[in-house]
């Protein structure tokens, strides 16, 4: 069940977001050749490279979140101790609980008020719910990780020392971590070097 979910999640944070870019650049080739040497631009591109867009950052959003990858500004957050980095993205992942609840159930009606509309796109006539429905399930995983994250920071402030050690880790700069592999990766074997014992014989 466990690998299920997880190629599940996969799919949706991973595959296809990979499979929107792959369309997306295809179609954006595409949509270039026609327009400056065939001199025949095609107008339906458009819609699917906007939809493409949208399924390809709402869900790509999902996977950098899962793995820590967005932006971050660390200049205060680094100099404080396990504790005050508990608390400072706690209140930073509650402030995005609180917003992605009050805005979940207007995006959900939005979009269900989409497909009892039968509103379709202009030239493809895709239904529009199919083109935002990406925006949901954004809200839906972010807040989902934002949860388990705020789970994890009160384990860290009870003094829990598997999520204590693991903001530890989360938490070193880039820097730090390449060092850390490159140390690593290091496995040096100094057992056969000549330090020059007998060396003037």
């Amino acid at each position: 069940m466990k690998k299920v979910g997880g190629f599940i999640r996969n799919c949706v944070e991973q595959y296809i977001p990979a499979a929107a870019f792959v369309i997306l650049f295809v179609v954006f080739v595409f949509q270039v050749c026609m327009r400056y040497v065939m001199r025949a631009p095609q107008a339906w591109t458009t819609e699917v490279e906007q939809s493409c867009f949208l399924w390809l950052v709402m869900l790509g959003a999902c996977y950098a979140q899962r793995v820590k990858g967005h932006v971050t500004f660390t200049l205060v957050y680094d100099n404080l101790g396990i504790k005050g980095k508990a608390i400072t993205a706690m209140l930073g992942n509650i402030l995005i609980t609180f917003t992605f609840l009050i805005t979940f159930l207007p995006s959900l009606n939005y979009i269900w008020g989409l497909m009892e509309r039968q509103q379709v796109t202009t030239l493809l006539k895709w239904p529009k719910t199919v083109v935002f429905f990406p925006y949901v399930v954004f809200l839906v995983i972010i807040l989902a990780y934002a949860l388990m994250e705020i789970y994890e920071e009160i384990m860290v402030l009870k003094g829990d020392k598997k999520y204590t050690e693991k903001m530890l880790q989360e938490s070193k700069s880039e820097a730090e971590l390449a060092i850390e592999e490159s140390l690593a990766q290091e496995q040096l074997d100094l057992s056969h070097i000549d330090y020059g014992e007998g060396s003037g014989k």
